[in-house]
């Protein structure tokens, strides 16, 4: 067994005295460079902060992006239908521009939140005129005045949209309505007020080839149909107040218009109750093919059947005595106080060869529009006086 070392205190605490000092002033160097370290730290921490405080300031709040994607969300109908176009990827590449806006080499932030178009513009009824008058909608209605586009049509797979299974609209458009289509188009105006329409005003209609009665049997034409449709459409405004609110301007139109030249309508004043549309085509009123109108005023220019069914015996034969949709257009919007006026005409309607009609065949090759047909040679002739050559 080894013998145990005996130790020299004195001679260990004086030898270990120097290295005491040592490890002192070192540990007291390691605390003053943490100190300065953590205080750098702080300062990185405290400067990171007030930037993240000035990049949110010139962000949209959490609210305001709800607001938006509401806006841009899916609108239920009554019957439970989604109404916006299914084929919208707005979302999906708002979710890609945020991840890019994350991602930890993005330094470029937005200083203001991109603003949402102020105009709608809504298609009512068929599928006609084709894609060459499509395109001419999307650069010279749509873009031009930074507009969104609905459809109020119906189903897809009728008879009146069959030919354009897979348009362009339905791609372009922000929302997609659809409304039932009738073998009879009476029963559809049996849902204003019920039936007794048929007892105490279908009587007067006697002269059943203006066209103003048009889809109810018996009856030539359309007119009974496009006032429907304006129905479904501002049933569909009312319903979904948030696409109501959104926009400042409307513009309602047709499928089947080729636009020769710019419609920047976003100039066209309409304070005082005021509600543009296209010279000509008047038939003893107004003509109902287009109008841009407010959004204090759209609901008005909608309300054509249920106003026109408000008159009685003598007021409503003074009413339908011209008998054309376009006076009783007239007649309503006078009754409530919407002032017209009309602008130049850069439009006019058109037809493929295979698009069908219940009031006027298209005759007449567009020229420079290959495979395109005029319908009204008025509308064409007032176009090419308003627009360059095509």
């Amino acid at each position: 067994m080894l013998p145990k070392l005996k130790s020299n205190d004195a001679n260990h605490d004086h030898a270990r005295a120097p290295f005491s000092a040592s490890s002192k002033r070192r540990k007291t160097v390691k605390f003053v460079a943490s100190v300065l370290l953590l205080w750098s730290g702080w300062q990185l921490i405290c400067s990171q902060n007030r930037m993240l405080k000035d990049i949110a300031s010139n962000l949209q709040t959490p609210s305001a992006f709800a607001a938006e994607a509401r806006r841009g969300g899916s609108i239920d109908s009554p019957a439970g239908e989604t109404l916006r176009n299914p084929a919208d990827n707005s979302h999906a590449a708002d979710s890609d521009r945020s991840h890019h806006a994350d991602a930890p080499h993005a330094n470029v932030f937005p200083s203001s939140p991109p603003p949402s178009n102020s105009s709608l513009v809504i298609i009512m009824g068929n599928l006609r005129g084709g894609e060459q008058a499509w395109e001419s909608l999307y650069k010279k209605v749509l873009d031009v005045n930074s507009a969104d586009l609905a459809l109020i049509i119906g189903p897809t797979n009728s008879t009146s949209n069959y030919l354009y299974p897979n348009s362009s609209l339905y791609t372009r458009a922000k929302y997609i309505w659809n409304f039932r289509e009738y073998n009879d188009w009476a029963d559809a105006i049996d849902l204003i007020n019920g039936t007794s329409w048929r007892e105490t005003h279908l009587p007067y209609f006697t002269r059943k080839r203006t066209g103003l009665l048009g889809g109810v049997k018996g009856h030539l034409g359309s007119g009974a149909i496009i006032f429907m449709i304006r129905w479904f459409l501002s049933q569909q405004l009312l319903e979904n107040p948030n696409v109501l609110d959104q926009y400042e301007t409307f513009v309602i139109t047709r499928a089947d218009h080729y636009y020769q030249c710019s419609h920047e309508y976003t100039t066209l004043d309409l304070s005082n109750n005021t509600v543009w549309i296209p010279q000509g085509e008047a038939y003893g009123g107004v003509t109902d093919r287009h109008l841009i109108a407010s959004r204090a005023n759209v609901l008005d220019t909608l309300d054509i059947f249920p106003t026109l069914f408000q008159q009685r015996d003598e007021q409503l034969q003074d009413w339908i005595a011209v008998g054309t949709p376009e006076s009783i257009l007239k007649r309503v919007w006078t009754s409530k106080g919407l002032n017209v006026r009309r602008m130049k005409r850069v439009m006019f309607t058109c037809a493929t060869p295979l698009d069908t009609s219940r009031w006027k065949r298209a005759k007449g090759e567009v020229p420079g529009v290959p495979g395109l047909l005029k319908k009204y040679e008025s509308e064409y002739d007032q176009t090419q006086q308003n627009c360059p050559t095509l």
